[in-house]
């Protein structure tokens, strides 16, 4: 049996390096590049020359204007976690590696529900999924696969790309399989 008692953050950014805008920490020893950006509480600093090995604030950062709320932060992650660890059996799979690479996708699924209504938290309910959209010339259409509407339960991960991809994991582990084996009852 599997586990995510070792999940870590650094776990979730390696699977999802270019997905999220995750906060820029400054790292001790990184060389930076003149425009990059970095955090070191409680501000935002751009560098101003390339590779600058040299911490921020000094000579080669200027101080710039920037929110921790245009950023996904460690704290986001790991509320991310908690949530979707009520709604994860890692009895499913049969090593560490796969139940952690599925629960993060789970997790990210919580994640961009948790951006979304923070970003419209007056949204009340359940919009529904596109089916149909037009713009002029332009038109888009897609379809959710029937067998993720037609279960009330996983219907609610096919809000996002990362819960399709979650069900799409877990697809094979929640068919039941049923085996016959022939014996016989011994009244003696």
């Amino acid at each position: 049996m599997a586990s995510i008692d070792n999940i870590t953050v650094e776990d979730f950014k390696n699977l999802f390096t270019r997905d999220f805008p995750y906060l820029p920490l400054y790292i001790e020893g990184k060389a930076y590049f003149k425009d990059d950006i970095v955090y070191v509480e409680p501000n935002f600093y751009k560098c101003l020359t390339d590779g600058t090995t040299t911490a921020p604030p000094s000579e080669s950062w200027e101080l710039t204007n920037d929110s921790i709320d245009n950023y996904i932060s460690d704290a986001d992650i790991e509320r991310a976690f908690a949530e979707a660890k009520i709604n994860f059996n890692p009895d499913f799979f049969k090593d560490d590696e796969t139940a952690i690479m599925v629960f993060c996708y789970l997790a990210a699924h919580y994640l961009v529900i948790d951006l979304n209504n923070a970003q419209n938290p007056l949204a009340l309910g359940f919009m529904g999924f596109t089916q149909s959209k037009s713009v002029g010339s332009v038109s888009e259409s897609y379809g959710i696969p029937q067998w993720m509407l037609n279960n009330q339960m996983l219907s609610a991960y096919a809000q996002t790309g990362y819960g399709r991809k979650y069900l799409s994991l877990i697809q094979p582990y929640l068919i039941g399989n049923i085996i016959y084996t022939p014996g016989r009852v011994y009244f003696g």
